[in-house]
């Protein structure tokens, strides 16, 4: 997941464009709600209007969101007023009797196989991935140069020692510090644990297994080498943090103009900040590094970077009418298939594509980086998006008051497995 459902923000309610008032009363029109995220909102927003003035059929409308998604679909099917369209996560599997079956329709047959596992429940897949998202270090390429002497090569960083090194190299540098920490909980709490989680082994399966064996109490944390060695790392990011005087103050925004600025080397973040970055500074080039957890060069883990689906195109299905579905289906085929559509989704929102029938390849380096460890398969997969809707935040907090320094590594994993055992 890119953020948090509750920090997804809505577009504005969007007039249709390209038909006067008349045609306007004869569209069937399609709401969606809170469909975007921060970074993108403009972008996002511009597809709808295009979408719109391409076609005299369909009106799409975007609802506002207030507050948490979840609640907000809840409430709105309780008073029988459900959006067309909804973005989910794994939180599509709690509403599975409510939404459309895209199994049979030709748009998922052009979707990467894996990508739409999460909202695959039994014969029917619930919904259509959108793009697939890397979370790792984002750095500045010009601030990691000039820390090096010379062109960094992020291939030389392989471990933790690597690591410390390269914050040491970059700290000391006028004026800059090596790297910021993001205090939010859904980046403590669902990204980073993400790199513990997912390092315990191999596959999702195997992760999975070794997560329930958390639940059951059968794995102590504070024996756990993958633990420890994911800490000495958070304990890295700690000492070399921008803020680590006040380390619960940095924004999100905060961060990113620390990036882009040149003012940090590296921000533990993911590629949905490139558009926020780009905006920043036009001129900046950044790449992606993946979170050591240990000494050893030839751990997976310690050269891969977390990429998963973050979220999914949903329709309902209870309370839509035949048509509204049918238009649902025309703007995901207008965004995934037609020219406008995929140009916007790629060169516009800087997504990274999922759907083999899209021949346009993203032009920025992050993208081709992901892309690039992707077909390497040196990737962890996200254990995060099967985690109940309450972890992360739960998570979050506990990685908080560490980064804080109220709680010490031990009631941090105390905190962890109390939390994973009421589950």
């Amino acid at each position: 997941m890119k953020k948090a459902l509750a920090l997804l923000i809505p577009a504005v309610l969007l007039a249709g464009c390209g038909a006067d008032d008349n045609s306007k009363s004869n569209r069937t029109q399609i709401t969606i709600l809170g469909t975007i995220k921060g970074e993108i909102g403009p972008q996002f927003e511009d597809a709808i209007d295009a979408y719109n003035a391409s076609q005299e059929q369909y009106e799409l409308v975007s609802l506002p969101l207030d507050g948490n998604a979840y609640e907000k679909m809840t409430a709105m099917y309780a008073s029988n007023k459900a959006p067309t369209i909804m973005v989910m996560g794994q939180e599509a599997q709690e509403l599975q009797d409510k939404l459309m079956d895209f199994s049979q329709t030709e748009i998922l047959s052009h979707a990467y196989p894996g990508t739409y596992d999460v909202v695959t429940h039994d014969e029917r897949v619930l919904g259509l991935p959108i793009t697939v998202e890397s979370f790792g270090f984002l750095y500045n390429q010009a601030v990691l140069n000039k820390a090096v002497g010379g062109e960094f090569d992020p291939s030389s960083i392989a471990t933790q020692d690597d690591l410390s090194n390269l914050f040491k190299q970059v700290s000391a540098l006028e004026n800059v510090d090596a790297v910021s920490v993001s205090p939010m909980d859904w980046s403590l709490g669902a990204h980073f644990t993400n790199v513990l989680f997912a390092n315990q082994a191999g596959d999702i399966d195997a992760n999975l297994e070794a997560l329930e064996a958390i639940k059951a109490g059968e794995v102590s944390l504070n024996d756990n080498s993958v633990y420890q060695g994911w800490l000495t790392t958070f304990d890295l990011m700690k000492e070399y943090n921008k803020s680590k005087r006040a380390p619960l103050a940095p924004t999100y925004d905060d961060s990113a103009m620390a990036l882009a600025a040149g003012e940090v080397g590296m921000w533990f973040q993911g590629n949905w900040a490139y558009s926020t970055l780009l905006e920043l500074n036009a001129e900046g080039e950044y790449g992606i590094l993946p979170v050591p957890v240990n000494n050893d060069e030839s751990f997976k883990g310690n050269n891969a970077i977390s990429v998963g689906v973050p979220m999914y195109f949903t329709v309902d299905a209870s309370q839509s009418s035949p048509e509204q579905r049918e238009g649902a289906l025309d703007f995901f085929n207008w965004l995934f298939t037609s020219q406008e559509g995929t140009d916007a989704y790629v060169n516009k929102m800087h997504f990274i594509p999922v759907y083999d029938n899209i021949e346009i390849e993203p032009h920025d380096k992050l993208s081709q980086t992901i892309l690039a460890k992707m077909k390497a398969g040196e990737t962890l997969n996200w254990v995060n998006m099967y985690y109940p809707g309450d972890a992360f935040p739960s998570m979050g907090a506990s990685m908080q008051k560490y980064l804080a320094g109220v709680i010490d590594k031990h009631a941090l994993a105390t905190e962890f497995e109390k939390y994973w055992t009421s589950k």
